[in-house]
C-alpha cells in the first residue's frame, strides 16, 4: 500500500474503526489540517461507559462552558467551515468516481478519506450546533423562519435575530439572497446582532417557505425596497437599515438602492455581480463559466449544491459546445436540459431595458447620495461589476460618498478572510489581515455612529500593493488611473511595447481561423505566476526594463486602433509583469466585443477593411510592485476559448452563428498608434500613499 499522509491516516482510522496514533492529533502535524471535529470525536471515543454521542455532548459543553457569544460564533464558525469543506469534497469527489466500475488504490484512499471527514464533521456540528444555539438563545430572539408578506403581496422567507430584554430600538443589518440556507442565515444575523444591530437576512421571492415563483434578479429591487418598508416599521426597528453581503448579495443591494428608500441609510456590498457585466456576460460576450448557475439557485426551495460539484460535467459541456462549433444558444441541448434563465438572457445581447430595470442606471445613480463601501479582488471574476458600479456614481453623482477596498483576493476571499495563497500566489502579510465582515462592521459604526473608520479604509480608494506587504489610500478612482505611461505598438518585426508615439502609423497583422477549435485564443489562466511568459497565440508586446522599483496600481486605460475583414470581432489581452529572473506575473486579462465597445447598448458593426478606435472598457485593475529590471507584457488576441462564445464575424446574433459562418481567416490589423495607458509610476511617488 502506498505510504499515507498524516491526513490520510487520521481520516481512514475512522473508517478502519481503529485508535489513531495519538502524535496524528496533538504532535507537530497538527498545524497542517484543521483538526478540531476529529480531536473532539477521538477524544469522546476514548471514554469509558459512554456513548460517543453522549461523550461528545459533555466534552463540547465544558469546552462551550468558558465561552461567550464572540467565541461561541466563531467556535461554530469553524465547525461550519469544516463540515462545508468536508461536504464539498466529498461531493466533488463523488462525481469524478461515479462512473467508474474500478477505483485504484489511490482512488479508495481519496474516497474513504474523504467520507470520514465528511461524517466527522457532521457528526461534531450536529452535537455542538444545538449547544450553541441554546447559549445563544439566552441573550437573543432567534427567529429562523418568518414568513413575511410585503404590501404587494410577495411572500419572503425571513431569518431574524435580535437582543432580548431590551427596549432600545435598533438599526437593522439585512442581506437580500438567493442562497437560501437557513443554518448559514442564522450565523449571519447572529454576527449583526453581537456588533448591536438587528440581524435580519430575507430570502428571494420563491424561496424556502415563499409560494411564490423563484425569478433570479428580476424582481429584486422592489422586493429588496418593500422589505426595507416593513423593517424600518416594526417596533424593534429605529428606523434605520443598512444592507450588506457579497456577490449576488451585492446585486441585491444596489439594486434596492435604486429605488432610494429613505430607510435605507447605507451599503456595502461586496464582489458585486451585476447581470449584464460579469456574469453570464463581459463586456457583451456571454461566457460559460457559471452557466450552471440558474440550476444551482432554482432546482429547489434552497440550492443545489450537486451542480457546482460535478466540475468535470460542466468541463465536458463548455468544450463540447466549443468543439462541435453549434450555435452557442444550444449550449443547454448540449447539456441535456432546457435552461429558459440562460435563454432569456440570450435574447438580450445589449445592456437594454430589460437589464436597466434591475439595476441603477444613469441618472438613477445621481439620486443615490448614501455611504457606499464597495469590496472586490485583483482575481475576483465579477471585479469589473464591482468597479463599474463605482465609476458609474461618480460619473452620474461627483459627490458620491463611496470607497473602494481591493487586494488580491478572489471572489470568495474578497468577500470573507482570505487564506495564505490565491492560486499559486502567496499573498503579503498585510493582504491577509482583512476580515470582510469586520471592516463592513466597523465602517458602519463609522458612518451611524461617527466612530472611527476601519484601519483599512482610510481613503476613497484603498488598496494592497502586492510585492509591498503595504496598503495605499488614496483619492480618487479616475485620478488613480491617470497616473501612468501611454504605451504604443512598436514596429513590425519588433514587437515592443514603446512609449514614443509612433512617427508613421503601421500595422501588425493576426490571421485567426475561427473554425479551427483545436487552437483556443486569448485563455484566462488559472495560475497568477508561470515560470516564463505562456505559450500565447497572441501577438507579443514588451516593454524595456524599468531602471527603478515602480508600482502597477490602477486599470488599463486607451483604445486600440484596428481593421478587420469582417464585420465584427471579440479581443482580449493578457498582461504580465516579467519580472528579472524570466518568470510573468499576471497581472490582468480583457475581453470585449468591439461593435458594443463604444455603447454597451447599442451594437455599432465595423465596416470591414476600415481602421477604427476600440475603445478599453470595464478593465480590471491590479497593484504590485514591479521591482527595477522587470518589463511588462501586452499579448493581444482574439478572444476563441472554449470559456465564452466565438463571435464569427457576420453581425447576426453571435448567440446563432455557427461554424459554418467562419468562413474566411479572421484577418485582424493592429495599428501602432493604439494607446494602452497603464498605471505605472514610481513607487514612491503615488499622492496619498502610506
Amino acid at each position: 500500500m502506498a505510504a499515507l499522509s498524516v491526513e490520510e491516516q487520521l481520516k481512514l482510522s475512522f473508517i478502519t474503526g481503529d485508535t489513531p496514533d495519538p502524535t496524528l492529533l496533538s504532535g507537530p502535524h497538527k498545524t497542517k489540517v484543521s483538526q478540531v471535529h476529529f480531536q473532539l470525536y477521538y477524544g469522546a471515543k476514548a471514554q469509558p461507559g459512554l456513548t460517543v454521542n453522549e461523550a461528545l455532548k459533555a466534552m463540547v459543553s465544558t469546552k462551550l462552558a468558558s465561552f461567550d457569544n464572540q467565541a461561541l460564533y466563531q467556535f461554530d464558525q469553524l465547525l461550519n467551515t469544516q463540515k462545508n469543506r468536508a461536504q464539498k469534497q466529498l461531493l466533488q469527489v463523488l462525481m469524478k468516481v461515479k462512473d467508474k466500475e474500478l477505483l485504484c488504490e489511490k482512488q479508495l484512499i481519496k474516497l474513504g478519506a474523504d467520507i470520514a471527514d465528511y461524517l466527522v464533521s457532521q457528526l461534531v456540528a450536529s452535537v455542538a450546533q444545538p449547544l450553541i444555539y441554546a447559549r445563544w438563545q439566552e441573550d437573543y430572539i432567534i427567529e429562523p423562519a418568518l414568513l413575511v408578506t410585503t404590501a404587494a403581496g410577495i411572500e419572503h422567507t425571513v431569518t431574524m435575530v435580535r437582543p432580548k430584554n431590551t427596549a432600545i430600538a435598533l438599526p437593522a443589518a439585512f442581506q437580500h439572497t438567493i442562497y437560501a440556507n437557513e443554518k448559514r442565515h442564522i450565523r449571519t444575523a447572529m454576527y449583526a446582532a453581537m456588533q448591536g444591530y438587528v440581524g435580519i437576512v430575507a430570502n428571494s421571492r420563491g424561496k424556502r417557505l415563499s409560494t411564490s415563483k423563484i425569478e433570479p434578479w428580476v424582481h429584486e429591487g422592489r422586493d429588496a425596497h418593500r422589505l426595507i418598508d416593513w423593517i424600518s416599521k416594526q417596533s424593534w426597528s429605529d428606523g434605520r437599515v443598512v444592507m450588506y453581503g457579497g456577490s449576488y448579495n451585492g446585486f441585491t443591494q444596489w439594486a434596492a438602492a435604486k429605488y432610494h428608500h429613505k430607510a435605507l441609510k447605507a451599503i456595502a456590498p461586496y464582489a458585486a455581480a451585476h447581470p449584464a457585466l460579469g456574469l453570464p456576460m463581459e463586456n457583451n460576450v456571454f461566457l460559460t463559466a457559471n452557466y450552471q448557475w440558474a440550476f444551482h439557485v432554482t432546482n429547489n426551495k434552497t440550492i443545489d449544491n450537486r451542480e457546482y460539484a460535478d466540475s468535470a460535467h460542466w468541463r465536458r459541456v463548455n468544450q463540447s459546445l466549443f468543439r462541435s462549433g453549434r450555435p452557442f444558444k444550444d449550449i443547454d441541448k448540449i447539456e441535456g436540459r432546457p435552461n429558459p434563465w440562460f435563454q432569456t438572457l440570450l435574447r438580450h445581447p445589449a445592456f437594454d431595458e430589460y437589464y436597466k430595470a434591475m439595476v441603477p442606471f444613469g441618472q438613477d445613480f445621481a439620486k443615490i447620495n448614501i455611504p457606499v463601501l464597495s469590496v472586490t479582488g485583483y482575481f475576483d471574476g465579477g471585479q469589473i461589476s464591482a468597479i463599474n458600479y463605482l465609476t458609474e456614481h461618480y460619473k452620474h453623482n461627483p459627490n458620491a460618498d463611496h470607497s473602494l477596498l481591493i487586494g488580491p483576493y478572489d471572489h470568495w476571499t474578497a468577500q470573507t478572510v482570505p487564506g495564505t495563497h490565491v492560486t499559486n500566489y502567496k499573498l503579503d502579510p498585510v493582504a491577509a489581515y482583512k476580515d470582510t465582515e469586520k471592516v463592513v462592521f466597523e465602517w458602519f459604526d463609522h458612518v451611524l455612529n461617527n466612530r472611527p473608520a476601519p484601519e483599512l479604509v482610510q481613503g476613497r480608494v484603498n488598496y494592497q500593493l502586492m510585492g509591498d506587504n503595504s496598503w495605499h489610500h488614496v483619492k480618487s478612482y479616475a485620478l488613480l488611473n491617470q497616473q501612468g505611461i501611454d504605451f504604443y505598438l512598436g514596429r513590425p518585426g519588433v514587437k515592443a511595447l514603446v512609449t514614443q508615439p509612433p512617427k508613421a502609423t503601421e500595422k501588425h497583422t493576426q490571421l485567426v481561423d475561427l473554425a479551427d477549435r483545436k487552437v483556443q485564443h486569448n485563455i484566462d489562466f488559472m495560475n497568477i505566476i508561470h515560470p516564463e511568459l505562456p505559450g500565447e497565440t497572441g501577438l507579443v508586446f514588451i516593454s524595456e526594463a524599468f531602471e527603478q522599483d515602480m508600482q502597477y496600481a490602477g486599470a488599463p486605460t486607451g483604445y486600440f486602433s484596428i481593421s478587420i475583414n469582417k464585420r465584427d470581432v471579440d479581443i482580449g489581452f493578457n498582461l504580465y509583469q516579467i519580472q528579472p529572473d524570466g518568470r510573468a506575473f499576471h497581472l490582468s486579462h480583457y475581453r470585449s466585443r468591439a461593435s458594443f465597445a463604444r455603447d454597451s447598448s447599442k451594437r455599432q458593426l465595423l465596416v470591414p477593411y476600415q481602421k477604427t478606435k476600440i475603445p478599453l472598457v470595464n478593465t480590471r485593475m491590479s497593484a504590485r510592485k514591479l521591482i527595477k529590471g522587470s518589463r511588462i507584457a501586452l499579448v493581444l488576441d482574439v478572444n476563441k476559448n472554449e470559456q465564452a462564445q466565438v463571435n464569427m464575424g457576420t453581425g447576426k446574433d453571435v448567440s446563432d452563428e455557427t461554424i459554418a459562418d467562419a468562413q474566411e481567416k479572421l484577418q485582424l490589423n493592429w495599428y501602432t498608434d493604439s494607446k494602452i495607458h497603464l498605471p505605472v509610476t514610481p513607487l514612491r511617488g503615488q499622492v496619498d500613499s502610506h
